[in-house]
């Protein structure tokens, strides 16, 4: 029978990140059904060259990895190129959101053709084709629940994942189009099925039972959790449901816009109400500038100022915490527009609301990638600066040429960080750009090691 070892990559920034790889999870389960025998290693917590990780290699017909996101890049290139080095030298598939919604699918060829067959993974036909299944052999993601590959994690490995916060698998997609967003966009929202949604559910509650912990943690992946609320109250009502029989308490969290909250919470004014009531804690929205022309310039210009005040009412009235996610710095904005951001952000701090900041970046390979840019073509002859595109990280020259747009950048940022940490009104911590050189590079990873890790 045909084996695959599916990789987490270890976090970039030098410290162990415990979180469970809910995309691998589901992915490895539908392998499984399809007659593939799956093994799994998480690079957070086993060694690439560890002889357990030798033994499997030497097995496999397949390797992949999952990019999460694109600061990911260049440690799994190094991670091919160590399997490589060890001996293997059959098909590695990549794939993850980092490389499924790459501008240019040519940079993927770019940055790994020196390491040997590696292909991109971003649709079910592409994977069939490379592990050589009959077309329609995999279930849709939609359709499957985790379980399978839940059931082979040992006991030890479950009590890690599942007692630390996780991505609940409920949706993917969103019908808004911005400009810096590297996720599923400009599509319509896509809901799992119920009935798998419902099993895997029952399954981690029975396991938190198992190993005496009452409460169960996670993430909506929803990118807008109000866009299709019919469809979030059914699955939430579900997983409350499950939840109170085992006897586990809920704490949910998402993201949501501003527009589709005021406009669903108008027209049911107990929605946000019976959406806490299942467990639905903090919902975080996008307020990008402290002006609507700064919201149209990153192309969010269904965003509007008073939406945004309403959308903190609703959700404190509910019971909800709200958390502003604000982007700062992009590289055209001048003195004014970060004045209106800082205005806009603390005058919001001092009502209690909780900022999550972020430094902007005008190009990354899933957003705007221009060809021809000076900018993006660094990128492109030398992936090791894509760690560099982290929106928790300062502005360097790489993402702000100019050393007013990396001044004003960074003090805005470094402004809301440094004035509202104390207060706890904010949830980020900044990571920096290592540069090359060997005191600064030593310090500039003391810090990253010690940063806590973006929710």
């Amino acid at each position: 029978m045909r084996r695959i070892t599916l990789f987490e990559p270890r976090y970039p920034h030098g410290r162990v990140k415990t979180y469970l790889p809910g995309g691998l999870m589901n992915l490895g389960s539908r392998l499984l059904e399809a007659g593939i025998e799956v093994s799994f290693f998480d690079l957070n917590h086993t060694d690439l060259e560890s002889p357990e990780v030798r033994s499997e290699l030497d097995r496999s017909n397949f390797v992949g990895w999952s990019v999460i996101g694109t600061p990911y890049i260049p440690d799994v290139m190094r991670d091919i190129a160590r399997v490589r080095f060890m001996g293997y030298q059959q098909l590695v598939l990549v794939g993850g959101e980092g490389i499924n919604n790459l501008h240019c699918p040519a940079d993927f060829t770019n940055w790994f053709s020196r390491l040997g067959q590696v292909v991109p993974v971003t649709t079910d036909q592409a994977c069939e084709q490379a592990l050589d299944l009959a077309p329609g052999s995999l279930r849709s993601a939609f359709d499957t629940s985790s379980v399978r590959m839940l059931m082979q994690l040992t006991e030890a490995q479950r009590r890690l994942y599942l007692t630390s916060e996780f991505a609940l698998f409920l949706a993917n997609g969103c019908m808004f189009n911005c400009s810096f967003c590297a996720a599923a966009k400009n599509r319509p929202e896509q809901y799992r099925s119920l009935r798998a949604l419902e099993e895997e559910v029952e399954y981690i509650c029975s396991s938190l039972v198992s190993i005496g912990h009452s409460t169960f943690t996670a993430y909506l992946t929803n990118l807008d959790v109000f866009q299709s609320v019919d469809k979030l109250e059914l699955c939430l009502a579900a997983v409350s449901r499950i939840a109170r029989r085992h006897g586990i308490v809920l704490h949910l969290r998402g993201l949501a816009t501003s527009k589709w909250t005021v406009r669903e919470c108008r027209k049911d004014l107990e929605l946000a109400t019976r959406l806490r009531s299942y467990g639905l804690e903090t919902v975080g929205f996008g307020a990008d500038g402290g002006s609507e022309a700064a919201f149209r310039r990153v192309n969010k210009g269904h965003n509007t100022l008073s939406e945004a005040e309403e959308f903190l009412r609703l959700m404190q009235e509910a019971g909800i915490e709200p958390e502003m996610l604000t982007v700062v710095g992009f590289p055209a904005d001048m003195f004014r527009d970060v004045f209106l951001t800082l205005r806009f952000v603390f005058r919001h701090a001092l009502r209690g609301v909780v900022i999550r900041p972020y430094c902007a970046r005008a190009y990354t390979p899933s957003g705007e990638w221009p060809d021809d840019n000076p900018q993006v073509e660094e990128f492109r002859k030398n992936p090791k600066l894509l760690i560099r595109l982290d929106y928790t990280m300062l502005a360097c020259k790489e993402t702000h040429p100019l050393w007013p747009q990396r001044w004003r950048a960074n003090i805005a940022y470094l402004l809301i960080v440094l004035l509202l940490t104390p207060f706890r009104l904010c949830r980020t911590s900044p990571l920096v750009p290592v540069p090359r050189w060997w005191l600064g590079r030593k310090i500039a990873q003391f810090i990253n090691r010690h940063a806590s890790f973006e929710r």
